[in-house]
């Protein structure tokens, strides 16, 4: 089965990184560098889990050269089992809305005007305030 392949941005999307700490890690060698150049890179499964996997041990409060040196001599007992891939939808500050990443295109073209509205309104443009 082939790999999947995943744009800068849906990585964004997955794992809650920003751009620029995508590019450190790389520049860092956490993760691989994408495959392709400039705007045309993209980025596998096996990025999506290693990310995955920073952002665990984050979460266990580890600090970025202790991760860097447990994913080098490739530890990792101490990670939870990644599940299911969500989503994030920032709609206005404070609120989101969380999604699977497993959603079929209809739906998620449904839940990407769900947002639209919830921006809208949440905004004051429904003209009810």
């Amino acid at each position: 089965m082939e790999e999947r392949k995943y744009t800068i941005d849906e990585l964004c999307e997955m794992t809650g990184f920003t751009r620029r700490t995508i590019r450190y890690y790389v520049q860092e060698g956490l993760i691989e560098p994408p495959a392709g150049r400039g705007r045309g890179g993209f980025y596998f499964d096996s990025h999506l889990r290693k990310l995955q996997e920073i952002k665990a041990y984050q979460g266990k409060r580890f600090r970025l050269s202790d991760i860097q040196q447990v994913l080098k001599r490739g530890v990792r007992s101490e990670l939870p089992p990644l599940r299911e891939i969500w989503v994030r939808y920032p709609v206005v500050e404070g609120v989101e809305i969380h999604v699977s990443r497993d959603l079929d295109e209809k739906r998620r073209k449904r839940v990407e005007e769900v947002v639209r509205l919830a921006r809208s309104i949440l905004r004051g443009g429904d003209g009810d305030e």
